[in-house]
């Protein structure tokens, strides 16, 4: 599965509420350092969209909007392929910041 694959399927597991595969989706430190930040996508998210694809050295950044009826949340991931082209998120931040 390609980083974007991945993304785009991530991004339909936030608007599905599959907590489990999302938090997999995240190097451990990422996933400590995203849930201190306290920055989360809508509840519940009904819609998203991929807004940039960087690559970026052996990582691939994406700005992606998570948003529902009345509110909406731009995030940017940065995906590293680990051993066996299992690609995870090494670090999320809201867009902006």
């Amino acid at each position: 599965m390609s980083a974007r694959q991945t993304a785009e399927r991530h991004a339909q597991d936030v608007a599905d509420g599959n907590f489990q595969r999302l938090m997999g989706d995240f190097e451990s430190s990422a996933l400590s350092e995203f849930m201190a930040s306290g920055v989360m996508p809508p509840q519940p998210t009904t819609r998203w969209e991929i807004l940039s694809e960087i690559p970026d050295g052996e990582c691939v950044r994406f700005r992606v909007r998570y948003a529902n009826d009345s509110d909406e949340l731009e995030l940017e991931t940065m995906w590293q392929a680990f051993e066996g082209g299992v690609w995870k998120i090494v670090g999320a931040r809201k867009a902006g910041e």
